[in-house]
């Protein structure tokens, strides 16, 4: 949901914070999972196994205090259209 700036609510206001306390590998998995990418997709680009993806989503709830990787992806977006742009572009993600 959206607010009358076009933004998104803030709703997810404490969970984009922190963001930035992910470490980069965690940050690698939080933007592949808004990119709406399974476990094994993720596990594929990143070329660890499936069960590193899974304590990385699992690292990820618990930092962001979220439920679900559904929202971790919500989350993910709303950081892209806040925030993307604002930083200078760098190969985060191994892209095959």
């Amino acid at each position: 949901m959206d607010g009358d700036d076009g933004l998104p609510s803030t709703r997810w206001q404490y969970q984009l914070t922190q963001v930035e306390f992910l470490s980069e590998r965690e940050s690698q998995v939080f933007s592949l999972l808004g990119a709406g990418l399974s476990n094994r997709a993720i596990a594929s680009r990143l070329r660890v196994t499936e069960r590193t993806v899974k304590a990385h989503v699992a690292n990820i709830l618990a930092k962001l205090k979220v439920e679900s990787r559904l929202q971790v992806g919500l989350v993910a977006q709303a950081h892209l259209l806040m925030y993307e742009g604002t930083v200078p572009n760098r190969p985060d993600v191994i892209d095959n």
